[in-house]
């Protein structure tokens, strides 16, 4: 009986033992071959499968190393598979500029591609939209796109932008404060404005010049329709309606999207300077910053300066600031549109303007 017990004992342990066995091995298949093989389709198989050049592009915070690689060359009228990938917190993957690419938010674990083709040499950038560190604005990286005839020339640059050319040609300081002497009471009409106008008839010579809604100041423009007998509470009325004139529903959409993605973190989605990176900006020493974010929607520090002015500031970036430069990011079209969106933070847009 006792032989029988311990035969029946060791049979009983030789199945437990398999059992562990084959639990391991499936825990092994679960936690190491599973995403191995996973890992190998997506970034091996897969891209030597695909019918165009698969680039893989790895989007970490930038105190991890930012985008890895943070250059890629392509040759014009290729068309090639940007791949990108998170490995840690969320960032929002956008190329530019004039490009509209946009793949949206990138989780951690997450892959987005999209399949572009650069008709011409030149450069475009690919960045973070997303606020994702204090640090945020190092996630840039660099597509260079050479021609294939000429592969060892650099891309033609395309020149010195002429807004920044005049403006230091006629010695203005964009980083300069331009305070306004007069400010509105209470918050200037483009709706009421409307109507001031049309009762005036005729504007001061000031405001038909040409270009004159970017080289003048809204300050200056209020006080040449004072001379010309406007009350000062509908010089500002007048001054909200011809400075936003130009902003329809569909530019006002593309602006307040640009602007949400690009510059409400730090400046606010009010652009009252309170956006939910303000704060941690000036606590880390290599951001190099100075001052607080500006709040565009202070009519005090924004009416004295002109639309060329904020355009610079944006195409340049910040200097003694956290701001980057939108340059690399922005046509200068899509630099106009965020200028005049500035200018709905201290001014009421007719309701006719409105999505």
């Amino acid at each position: 009986m006792r032989l029988m017990s311990e035969k029946r004992l060791d049979r009983f342990r030789l199945v437990e033992g398999r059992g562990e066995l084959l639990a391991m091995v499936a825990l092994i298949l679960v936690v190491v071959v599973l995403p191995i093989s996973v890992l190998g389709y997506q970034f091996v198989l897969r891209p030597a499968l695909a019918d165009v050049r698969t680039i893989d592009v790895m989007a970490a915070a930038p105190e991890a190393g930012g985008f890895q690689p943070d250059a890629i060359r392509v040759a014009a009228g290729e068309t090639v598979r940007l791949r990108f990938s998170v490995p840690d917190v969320p960032h929002g993957i956008a190329i530019g500029p004039g490009l509209d690419l946009d793949l949206g938010h990138v989780d951690p674990g997450q892959v987005k591609e999209v399949d572009v083709t650069f008709p011409e040499p030149g450069r475009y950038t690919f960045y973070c939209n997303s606020w994702c560190s204090p640090n945020h604005w190092r996630m840039r990286g660099t597509i260079e796109v050479y021609d294939p005839q000429t592969p060892e020339a650099l891309p033609a640059s395309d020149g010195p932008d002429p807004v920044l050319e005049s403006l230091t040609a006629r010695g203005v300081d964009i980083d300069a404060p331009h305070e306004t002497p007069m400010p509105p009471h209470g918050r200037p009409s483009a709706a009421r404005g409307v109507d001031v106008v049309k009762q005036m008839g005729e504007l001061p010579a000031v405001l038909t010049a040409p270009e004159w809604r970017r080289t003048l100041s809204p300050a200056k423009a209020w006080e040449a329709l004072v001379t010309a007998g406007l009350s000062q509470a509908e010089a500002w009325d007048a001054v909200a309606y011809l400075w936003l004139a130009e902003m329809d529903a569909e530019r006002l959409k593309r602006a307040s999207t640009l602007y949400a993605k690009n510059c409400a973190a730090c400046h606010g989605e009010a652009g009252d300077g309170q956006g939910v990176a303000a704060r941690s900006l000036d606590q880390h020493a290599d951001m190099n910053m100075l001052e607080e974010p500006v709040a565009f929607n202070n009519p005090s520090t924004m009416l004295g300066g002109s639309g060329e002015i904020y355009y610079a500031k944006l195409r340049r970036g910040g200097m003694g600031t956290g701001m980057p430069s939108f340059g690399p990011i922005f046509t200068p079209d899509e630099t106009w549109m965020l200028v005049d969106y500035l200018w709905a933070f201290v001014f009421d847009l007719d309701p006719n303007q409105g999505p």
